[in-house]
């Protein structure tokens, strides 16, 4: 069974923010997904990759199914 439920981790321990319907002692396992900060720049992974390989073809941007995966240049 699978059931999303925010939490917040306090103390080394995860503290749901809404009653659960668990009995005690009951394992389970946790997907830990962390909300984004507002404000960050979506593209700011992207401008630190970009020229991150060096010897690059020329066109490497144009033809990158063709570097990546053998099919036929544009």
């Amino acid at each position: 069974m699978t059931t999303a439920v925010k939490a917040i981790y306090e103390d080394g321990v995860f503290k749901p923010m809404e009653p659960v319907s668990l009995e005690d002692r009951t394992e389970v396992e946790l997907l830990i997904q962390t909300p984004e900060p507002v404000g960050d720049d979506p593209w700011k992974t992207v401008t630190e990759l970009m020229g991150c390989i060096k010897n690059a073809p020329p066109d490497m941007a144009e033809n990158h199914d063709f570097y990546l995966y053998g099919l036929p240049r544009r």
